[in-house]
């Protein structure tokens, strides 16, 4: 049970980091109907998730 409730506190934690980083930067893009940065940070977006889903995948089950 320690186990779920690390990885589950490990996995709250990144998608905030990543939804306060990304998120809050192309929900601002979006804001100034700049097309060109809301593509640039929807790919920033998909980057950190598919980065943490590594790292996660990498992590030293416990």
């Amino acid at each position: 049970m320690e186990s779920q409730d690390y990885v589950r506190d490990w996995a709250l934690q990144r998608a905030q980091q990543i939804v306060l980083r990304e998120g809050m930067d192309l929900a601002l893009s979006a804001q100034d109907f700049d097309t060109r940065r809301v593509r640039q940070r929807g790919k920033s977006l998909v980057m950190a998730i598919a980065e943490s889903l590594i790292e996660a995948s990498a992590a030293p089950r416990r």
